[in-house]
């Protein structure tokens, strides 16, 4: 065999070398690009797919800690709401002045008392409805600070969206000021009170929450029919929540 005939020999060689070589890499990228994207889908899905309840480690160190059933305390630090997917607009005003709906029609929220009388998901079609348990399993009493936070919004949804939060029997619903859509922009949704921040729905301060006391929650989660900002536009869109609470003070003896 000629040194010329060798040579090329060597050099096809090194070429298949190379593109194999190079292939091998191109695998490697895909492949850890899929796999990023893979994790990055799961991460996004857990952290805002649902509507989730936490306590923070400070509060977990004082001894607050939560359960879905009043019966069994199941013990934990997350708790985790099923999203409702069906975005069409119930009303809380029926039998108001806000609404030509009576009470009893299909698109009228239930009372509280029917929507708290049960422990965990309670959903509606249109609807969230959940209700936990906030305990101080610890030996101190405790203030606690109670926030529910925007993590995502889409398609305009929190101009129209409605949160109630009922405490130990007492209820408040939040709501975004009027848009320039309302009657009165700037001002308050009937019957409601403004969002924490544009970040926060509600901030709520527990004062002196002692050893064995146990606060029962419940929050619902509406589209408004009758805000002027619940449109075709919604379409597509959803709003992601979550509660977290966390021990702003400890108090010692």
């Amino acid at each position: 065999m000629s040194q010329k005939i060798k040579l090329a020999e060597r050099v096809i060689s090194a070429s298949r070398a190379a593109r194999v070589a190079k292939a091998s890499r191109f695998g490697i990228m895909i492949s850890a690009i899929l796999t990023f994207l893979i994790f990055a889908i799961s991460y996004y899905g857990e952290v805002v797919g649902n509507f989730t309840f936490t306590v923070d480690r400070t509060a977990q160190n004082a001894g607050i800690t939560m359960y879905e059933n009043h019966l069994e305390k199941d013990y934990t630090s997350r708790l985790m709401a099923t999203k409702v997917d069906d975005n069409q607009g119930m009303t809380a005003y029926c039998g108001t002045q806000y609404t030509l709906y009576q009470l009893g029609d299909s698109v009228c929220l239930p009372s509280d008392e029917e929507m708290t009388s049960v422990d965990g998901p309670n959903n509606g079609s249109s609807y969230l409805v959940y209700t936990f348990y906030v305990e101080n399993a610890g030996d101190v009493p405790v203030d606690l600070a109670a926030t529910m936070n925007i993590l995502s919004s889409a398609q305009g949804a929190e101009e129209a969206i409605r949160v109630r939060v009922i405490i130990d029997g007492i209820g408040t619903t939040y709501a975004k000021r009027q848009s320039t859509n309302g009657s009165a922009p700037g001002e308050l949704e009937p019957l409601t009170e403004a969002f924490y921040s544009p970040e926060e729905v509600m901030h709520e301060e527990i004062s002196f929450f002692e050893p064995g006391d146990v606060m029962k929650v419940t929050v619902i989660v509406w589209y408004e029919g009758e805000d002027a900002d619940h449109t075709i536009a919604l379409m597509g869109g959803g709003i992601k929540l979550d509660m977290q609470f966390t021990v702003t003070e400890v108090y010692e003896f």
